[in-house]
């Protein structure tokens, strides 16, 4: 019990660490975009109350990076990698190791963004515009166009209905904007929790669906690829670690992480942009057989 205790804390020691400094050099990045704003109503101290309010949803972006890199780097020390050949000598797994590791990391990153990080995010945004935009008070407003080669098109949002057809006629129709009431549209969906998002999936307004869906999918499942990076990674340390160095190890997270997290985003963009189905942003899921790939050709059991 020692033993896992001891692994536990020191692989936890060893992501903050990362996260900590990770954090610091992103804090100073984000002050300094600030500056320009900075006027009579808005200070630099209103600046710093902005950075660290709204910094808990910044980290969240890097958090995974910083636990895949910050777990390896704990293969460094060799007491840790000792207590870890005890565990491995008495049967534990190198998958149930990688769940040790990594799920209480991940359940405390979706614990967090559902009940603490959004209302703070969003309380920092609040907090910001009130004091450099203070002119815009209106809520954004969502429409939609709909194009139809037959019918013409029609322009929808929850104030206003048009339809415009292929002879030139105009009809105004206040049917279809109910369905766009209580409509939860945020100008970034990153920033609403996991229930607000699954509430927003089957509204009128069918390009905001498919937002809504691929952004859902893209947080519940792009933890799954992160798991099998650090996972990959795992299985190098342990099938060649007398030729692995620190520097090579963090090239190797710092490196799989970002290139990930590229094309992360490309695919996002692309549902977006093209109006792709947004079960592609289930690609994470590919990580499992290119993990067993690898695993039966290239390292050891």
């Amino acid at each position: 019990m020692k033993v896992y205790r001891y692994i536990f804390f020191k692989a936890l020691l060893s992501v903050l660490g990362v996260t900590l400094i990770i954090s610091l050099i992103d804090i100073s990045f984000n002050f300094f975009s600030q500056i320009e704003d900075i006027s009579s109503s808005y200070s630099f101290s209103d600046a710093l109350v902005f950075v660290f309010m709204s910094q808990p949803f910044r980290t969240r972006e890097f958090l995974y990076l910083c636990v895949v890199v910050g777990l390896l780097a704990t293969f460094i020390d060799q007491r840790f990698l000792r207590s870890i050949n005890v565990l491995r000598q008495a049967g534990l797994k190198k998958f149930n190791l990688a769940l040790l590791l990594f799920f209480p990391l991940a359940l405390i990153n979706f614990s967090t963004f559902e009940f603490l990080v959004p209302d703070l995010t969003k309380g920092a945004f609040e907090f910001r515009k009130s004091k450099v935009e203070s002119s815009s008070k209106e809520p954004p407003t969502v429409i939609e166009i709909k194009g139809d080669t037959q019918n013409g098109f029609q322009i929808v949002s929850e104030k206003v209905h048009v339809r415009f057809g292929t002879d030139g006629s105009v009809e105004n129709d206040s049917q279809e904007t109910e369905n766009f009431k209580n409509l939860n549209f945020n100008t970034n969906l990153k920033y609403l929790t996991f229930s607000e998002l699954y509430e927003s999936t089957n509204t009128a307004f069918e390009n905001f669906n498919l937002v809504v869906k691929t952004e859902l999918l893209r947080r519940s499942l792009n933890f799954i690829s992160y798991f099998f990076i650090f996972l990959i990674g795992l299985e190098i340390l342990f099938s060649f670690n007398k030729a692995l160095n620190a520097n090579r190890i963090f090239v190797y997270g710092f490196g799989a992480c970002l290139f990930y997290s590229f094309i992360e985003k490309m695919i996002v963009d692309s549902i977006d942009v093209f109006s792709l189905p947004y079960l592609i942003q289930a690609f994470p899921i590919l990580f499992i057989p290119i993990y067993i790939l690898l695993r039966r050709r290239y390292f050891f059991n």
